[in-house]
């Protein structure tokens, strides 16, 4: 099993490999390689940190665009999610894995081969973004990250800055608010980083976003 390194523990070791069949652009995972990965989360109280699957191209480091997704059984077929940028969202189900479920990818576009990872992330808050909140499931991220680490592993993770929003919107403007207090955040390539020190600072305060929130993940220090 290839690792990656310390710095890019954000992005947990690679899975496995997914060779396409050239002609049909269409991918057969097997569900139990998913499902220990899944039955780690479930198991712990992590509220509402989970792990996201991805396919990445490793020639490029660029996640592998996906169409559909399904999961099939000798006796049943059920559907997969794929999100608008390429998270491939499985249901967690006993009995699939039981039965020795494949996980059928159907690629957007072609690829020589794609990488199979997994990712902490959280869901955002629905309604209103209040800081506390999203504090309070940067903890959760951290709790699972230290779960998947183990005992000795978690004292090597890399230190959280804080939390990364992925936005559908490539660019735009943020904006922490606390009363009459107000900080405008821009953000670039569909993520906006908010540090420790601006999460604590708007504590009781919230984050007005005009656009849709794809997920949270942690912000990592580098080197």
């Amino acid at each position: 099993m290839k690792k990656t390194g310390a710095a890019t523990l954000l992005l947990l070791p690679v899975l496995g490999l997914a060779q396409p069949a050239l002609a049909s652009q269409q991918l057969e995972l097997q569900y139990a390689t998913f499902y220990s990965q899944m039955k780690t989360a479930a198991k712990g109280d992590f509220g509402d940190a989970r792990l996201g699957f991805y396919l990445t191209d490793p020639q490029n480091g660029r996640r592998c665009t996906l169409s559909s997704a399904r999961v099939s059984t000798a006796e049943r077929e059920v559907p997969a999610e794929v999100t608008v940028d390429d998270e491939l969202r499985l249901p967690y189900d006993d009995d699939l894995n039981l039965d020795k479920a494949s996980v059928w990818v159907e690629l957007g576009e072609p690829h020589e081969r794609c990488d199979l990872s997994v990712q902490v992330m959280a869901d955002a808050p629905r309604g209103e973004l209040m800081v506390s909140e999203l504090q309070a499931r940067q903890l959760q991220m951290q709790a699972l990250l230290d779960k998947l680490a183990g005992m000795i592993g978690k004292h090597f993770l890399p230190k959280m800055e804080g939390v990364r929003i992925s936005l559908v919107s490539p660019s735009g403007t943020a904006y922490l608010i606390d009363g009459a207090r107000q900080l405008a955040l821009s953000w670039k390539d569909g993520q906006l980083l908010l540090s420790q020190a601006q999460l604590a600072d708007f504590a009781k305060g919230k984050l007005q976003l005009d656009v849709e929130v794809l997920r949270l993940t942690p912000w990592l220090h580098q080197g």
